[in-house]
């Protein structure tokens, strides 16, 4: 699944070209080493190359999408090393928002988390995918935007564009789930109504943890598959 395919409004081009794919990363619409064209994205936005290309090289910047040629630009591939580079940043990013957030939420924040988090269950429970991700993100975020620190806020947002097509590929190659991540939503929701940082940290640390060991499997069968197939 990519980016609609519809040209987009003509004003500030190569931002909104940017806006559109990095959402497109976030949702897991790419998959690890998709190759985006130039030329082939400029058509399906209905602009010239120019606005594309400084689109995509700020992706690049940010380390969400990689540089194969001067005018072609891949999602990075998928790898162990990756997974846990990013993991790790995001733990310490994530936890500082959290801790902030549970001193400011107030109580139809928490209801609105709530039917976010029912709405997550019932994706995980039905294995959908696509709206596993969209869930899942608007309850992470229905939190961190509490933490009312816009730096912070943009910083986990680069986490997220480059998990995004790793969560995509553990879903469609694995069949996986967020193990039961909704569990861990519960423990945060439970933490963030006591306005309890300290808890809130453990439990967002658990939630962030939970689906770890079946991605990190995931990603060693798949480096070892991949290894096999270049030694035959």
């Amino acid at each position: 699944m990519k980016p609609p395919n519809k040209p987009i409004d003509k004003t500030n081009l190569a931002s909104r070209v940017y806006s559109e794919i990095r959402e497109s990363l976030i949702a897991g619409r790419y998959m690890p080493s998709d190759r985006l064209r130039i030329n082939e994205t400029a058509q399906m936005f209905g602009t010239s190359d120019t606005p594309v290309r400084e689109a995509l090289l700020r992706l690049v910047s940010e380390h969400a999408l990689e540089m194969e040629t001067a005018k072609q630009i891949a999602v990075p591939p998928l790898g162990l090393a990756r997974y846990i580079e990013i993991r790790t940043v995001r733990l310490a990013l994530e936890s500082a928002a959290v801790e902030v957030a549970a001193s400011n939420i107030g109580a139809r924040d928490i209801a609105e988390l709530v039917r976010i988090n029912k709405k997550f269950t019932q994706a995980e429970f039905s294995h959908n995918a696509e709206q596993q991700l969209r869930y899942n993100r608007e309850f992470h975020f229905g939190i961190y935007v509490h933490c009312r620190l816009p730096t912070l806020l943009a910083m986990i947002e680069n986490m997220w564009t480059s998990m995004g097509p790793i969560l995509r590929a553990f879903y469609e190659k694995s069949g996986g789930t967020y193990d039961q991540g909704h569990g861990q939503h519960d423990l945060l929701l439970a933490a963030l109504e006591k306005h309890d940082p300290a808890a809130a940290v453990k439990a967002i640390r658990a939630d962030l943890m939970s689906a770890a060991p079946s991605i990190e499997r995931f990603l060693k069968e798949y480096q070892a598959s991949q290894e096999e197939q270049a030694a035959a």
